[in-house]
């Protein structure tokens, strides 16, 4: 005969281990998911899955905000380019160290 016993919650899915001579509680397993399918190892398989699409997802945002972020920065730059030629201003402004 087995030392444990393991019995399965049927409404929250969760595992208690319980030792058969002295009915103490050993271990509890709680679902790895919301949604459980009874399997601890499967759970955790749709778990890995679910953070890979998600990172995969964060990381497509990223990269498009990286786009978006290039395009906006290269407009104010011609904006200011623009600006300054407009002015008549040429060469460097001066250096405040130069006036030493």
């Amino acid at each position: 005969m087995d030392e444990f016993m393991q019995i399965t919650c049927p409404d929250c899915k969760t595992i208690l281990i319980v030792e058969r001579r002295s009915g103490k509680i050993v271990e509890v397993r709680r679902p790895i998911l919301d949604q459980s399918t009874g399997d601890r190892f499967e759970d955790a398989v749709k778990k890995v899955r679910e953070r890979t699409s998600i990172a995969e997802e964060k990381f497509r945002k990223a990269i498009e905000n990286e786009k978006t972020k290039k395009s906006k920065l290269d407009q104010l730059f011609q904006e200011k380019l623009k600006k300054v030629e407009e002015s008549g201003e040429q060469g460097r402004p001066p250096n405040p160290f130069d006036f030493d």
